[in-house]
């Protein structure tokens, strides 16, 4: 009997072993901590999509916002590449900025940042010129598309990419850094601090700009528990962290994966590229303040297959408890998404350069 119990407690002790050290080599190369399993919820919710804009409407769609029930893009080819379009009638309302320098204009117009403090205002950031410009949609629609604000971003610990305005004016700004992987600016464009942790360990640090484009992804603030959470693109993974830069959580799942890519020459510099390991995560994410519900467009699929791999038709619902409490299969892919301000619809830019919609009955069990 003893030695029965000796022989099932080594057993139990050897598997246990074979887990930890599975677990701790999967994750080994990372820095992150307080690990959280996403679990998939017992069944799926098939939504049907509507044409909102059809591909030939714009020439091609760089970013996308609903705001105040208009939809605002930015159209990278056009000779005005903001417009603005009336959500129910598809009309198109209003198109300015054109190329240049000047006050109405940008060089290099990379995304629509809706404020959390007036739903009429959003702001247009130029990639070439490092400037946020704020707009208020009731002006551009009566014709003034002078700029209400412009800061410029005093940048010095690499390149900001995606962007969120807090409501007592703080800009948080995710990019490729030398350091961390948030900057905080104040409305004069000067940095507060940077937050957070590039989750790689580093061997070389003068490749650490290289890593963090590794983990370029979306984010998006949790206006109730005034959190970040930040999905990598490369990794079905999210980091949730404090305004102190604190990561208090790692949501992993439900197919457990981390970024994968390679560091290469390119000339005299240094560049990060996809290998056959890549394969992409959360593809966007979007929070609905009113149901205080976290939404993830999932892709799961690797670099190799192509264009399909920047799409996906999978959305995660999760709750303010980390919990997967629905899973939407969407019956086209997307490569990214809004959600509208009550979370009943899903609004999604295809790889076909179409807006479509995903609408969901609340009142009867099917919606978030």
């Amino acid at each position: 009997m003893v030695k029965h119990t000796k022989w099932k407690f080594m057993l139990v002790l050897t598997i246990s072993l074979l887990l930890v050290s599975g677990c701790s080599s999967k994750y080994s190369k990372y820095t992150y901590k307080n690990y959280k399993e996403l679990k998939k919820p017992g069944k799926e919710t098939q939504l049907e999509s509507m044409v909102v804009l059809k591909r030939d409407a714009t020439n091609r769609i760089g970013d996308f916002e609903i705001i105040k029930n208009h939809l605002v893009l930015i159209d990278t080819q056009a000779d005005e590449v903001i417009k603005i379009f009336d959500l129910k009638t598809h009309e198109l309302l209003k198109s300015f900025a054109k190329v240049g320098q000047g006050p109405s204009e940008f060089i290099q117009a990379s995304q629509i940042i809706p404020s959390k403090r007036d739903k009429s205002v959003f702001w247009v950031f130029d990639l070439s010129t490092n400037q946020l410009k704020k707009h208020n949609i009731d002006a551009v629609l009566a014709n003034n598309f002078k700029p209400e604000n412009i800061i410029h971003l005093k940048e010095e610990n690499g390149f900001a990419v995606h962007f969120i305005i807090l409501p007592d004016e703080k800009i948080l700004a995710l990019g490729f850094y030398v350091n961390g992987r948030i900057d905080i600016f104040n409305f004069d464009g000067d940095i507060i601090r940077t937050i957070g942790k590039i989750p790689v360990k580093l061997r070389q640090k003068q490749f650490s700009t290289q890593h963090s484009h590794g983990f370029d992804g979306t984010f998006i603030y949790e206006d109730n528990s005034k959190e970040i959470f930040v999905a990598p693109m490369l990794g079905s993974v999210v980091e949730v962290y404090n305004l102190n830069g604190e990561l208090l959580s790692t949501y992993h799942g439900p197919d457990t994966f981390f970024p994968q890519y390679d560091i290469v020459s390119a000339g005299e510099y240094f560049t990060m590229t996809y290998n056959k390991k890549s394969r992409f995560g959360y593809l966007d994410i979007c929070y609905c303040a009113k149901t205080d519900k976290l939404f993830l467009l999932y892709s799961g699929k690797f670099f190799k297959e192509g264009r399909s791999s920047w799409s996906g038709t999978t959305v995660y619902v999760l709750n303010n408890a980390g919990t997967i409490i629905k899973q939407l299969t969407l019956d086209t892919a997307v490569c990214q998404m809004n959600i509208s301000d009550d979370g009943s619809i899903l609004y999604g830019l295809t790889e076909e350069n179409e807006i479509v919609s995903f609408e969901y009955n609340t009142k009867h069990g099917h919606g978030v």
